[in-house]
C-alpha cells in the first residue's frame, strides 16, 4: 500500500517496488497466473508485486 500512497503523492505511475504498476481499474489479463501476488492500493493506484 506504501507504494500505492507514493505513487498518488506524485500523481504518477510507477514504483521500484511494484513488478506491475496501474492507475484506474486494472486489467486482470496482464496478470501471469499461477503466482503469488500482493496487491496493494490507495486511491486509483494499484502496486502489484510477484
Amino acid at each position: 500500500m506504501a507504494a500505492a500512497q507514493r505513487m498518488a503523492a506524485a500523481n504518477k505511475v510507477g514504483d521500484p517496488v511494484c513488478s506491475l504498476s496501474a492507475v484506474g481499474q486494472p486489467n486482470p489479463g496482464l496478470v501471469p497466473q499461477g503466482l503469488h501476488i500482493a496487491i496493494g492500493h490507495y486511491g486509483d493506484y494499484w502496486c502489484l508485486i510477484w
